[in-house]
């Protein structure tokens, strides 16, 4: 039996989508990098519409997406005003990088807590090692394994046993918003 290596373009895609540390560390590295790119008056610190337009970047949305495992939104002024002004803690109307790093971490897990369905979206989307939407037998063994299910019932579970998560997700959000 010949085992094919996967195609270059489609092994990098996967580890380009595969949650690890180090693009984590590269992705919050290009964020930071873009600080520059955005501070637009080079006043070493960002106002809201700075803010805004970071917040938004390329930048920034692919690290958000690596952090909670779900897609970004576009954020408007309105919209990151309260994060703004609780990350501001010298009330200079502007932020810092570090304020800035505060609000970052409460825009990128807000969206996550506020909505338990993107909650499950994003656990299942770790355990979802391909990002592919689908959990096969052995990710399905790992969930299970996770919630305490013991090893001796998970062994029949085959290969190709697929669970599509983010279209029963999406199913049942569907549903709960036609709910009186």
């Amino acid at each position: 039996m010949t085992i094919l290596p996967a195609r270059p373009s489609q092994t990098a895609e996967v580890q380009d989508k595969t949650m690890t540390l180090l693009n984590v560390i590269s992705s919050l590295a290009r964020a930071s990098s873009a600080w520059e790119l955005y501070d637009t008056n080079r006043d070493g610190v960002l106002s809201l519409e700075e803010t805004e337009a970071l917040i938004n970047s390329a930048e920034i949305s692919q690290a958000i997406e690596l952090l909670t495992n779900t897609s970004c939104t576009y954020y408007t002024a309105a919209d990151l005003d309260p994060y703004f002004r609780r990350a501001d803690t010298d009330n200079s109307g502007t932020l810092t990088r570090t304020e800035f790093l505060a609000l970052y971490l409460a825009v990128a897990t807000e969206r996550v807590k506020k909505n338990p369905l993107l909650l499950a979206e994003a656990l299942l989307g770790f355990i979802d090692t391909d990002k592919n939407g689908v959990l096969e037998g052995g990710e399905i063994k790992v969930l299970l394994t996770i919630l305490g299910f013991p090893a001796i019932l998970l062994l029949p579970i085959p290969d190709f046993i697929k669970l599509e998560y983010k279209a029963i997700l999406r199913t049942i959000g569907s549903m709960l918003e036609k709910r009186p």
